[in-house]
């Protein structure tokens, strides 16, 4: 696939009081395929450094969101509105199947690009472990012309 959109992420995450957040500027691809579109890019492994893994998100037309990541602590999260749905989580220690309540999705993406916001809380065994927010930009990278 070739990657050429310019993509920024930002995820918040909230555990009790305390917040933090995670910015990321990488260039990706963006398609729209029977009616879903998917965004596509590389990440580094925070477990091993020198490695990098993919992810893709997938919004398909009725607004769910599902989001596949790879990597040393992979997983798959599904985002749809007003639903719980159980996910799993592969960690080092093993696999944790968390629950994953979708609040709200803000669809703003057409052929060319947009935004993607997308508010959720994640559980483990039906306690609350944090909220979250997670901002997608995306924008077609437009080609250096230099005379």
């Amino acid at each position: 696939m070739e990657e050429n959109y310019i993509l920024s992420v930002t995820g918040r995450q909230t555990v009790e009081d305390h917040s933090d957040k995670i910015e990321l500027k990488t260039m990706a691809s963006y398609i729209v395929r029977n009616g879903s579109r998917y965004i596509t890019y590389r990440e580094y492994d925070t477990q091993f450094p020198g490695k990098r893994y993919r992810t893709t998100v997938k919004i398909d037309s009725d607004g769910c969101v599902t989001v596949w990541k790879g990597g040393a602590e992979r997983h798959n999260l599904i985002l749809e509105k007003g639903v719980r749905h159980k996910c799993e989580y592969v960690t080092s220690f093993g696999i944790i199947t968390l629950g994953v309540y979708t609040e709200s999705i803000r669809d703003e993406l057409d052929e060319e690009g947009g935004e993607l916001e997308v508010h959720y809380s994640i559980d483990i065994q039906s306690e609350l472990a944090s909220k979250n927010e997670l901002l997608l930009k995306i924008k077609e990278a437009k080609p250096n012309v230099n005379g």
